[in-house]
């Protein structure tokens, strides 16, 4: 007389249920990722807006270098600690315009493996103001 071979289904789910949690871990990281790189976009587009507004409007008496390291400070200090990694440049080519130029790096939340080919590797705009004349 031969053993009953008794097969149960103890432990047949594992592999499914560990795939499911890991493609579901790795799409809330990407929509974490990419929720909190938005929200960075906008505040540092905010910023930047503000500073170009800030030199566009400053009055004739004012030097323009001036104006400009207000509107920079005042740019990073509402940045808050995130300003160590922002670069802020004022471009000077058109007389009738404040051009102000931002260069950031995102937030990881994902490895760079998984955030480089999706566009995600920080980013670089320019905000521009028509310049108020005083008349």
């Amino acid at each position: 007389m031969s053993p009953e071979v008794h097969r149960g289904d103890a432990g047949s789910g594992l592999v499914g249920t560990t795939f499911g949690v890991g493609v579901f871990l790795l799409l809330l990281f990407f929509a974490c990722h990419l929720l909190l790189n938005l929200w960075l976009m906008s505040t540092v587009d905010a910023v930047a807006h503000d500073a170009a507004l800030a030199v566009a409007l400053a009055s004739p008496n004012v030097d323009g270098a001036t104006a400009e390291a207000r509107a920079t400070a005042r740019a990073r200090s509402s940045l808050g600690s995130y300003a160590t990694r922002v670069r802020i440049s004022f471009e000077h080519q058109d007389p009738r315009r404040v051009v102000v130029r931002v260069q950031a790096p995102e937030l990881r939340l994902l490895p760079a493996a998984l955030a480089d080919p999706l566009g995600l590797a920080g980013f670089d705009r320019r905000v521009s103001v028509a310049r108020e004349d005083a008349r």
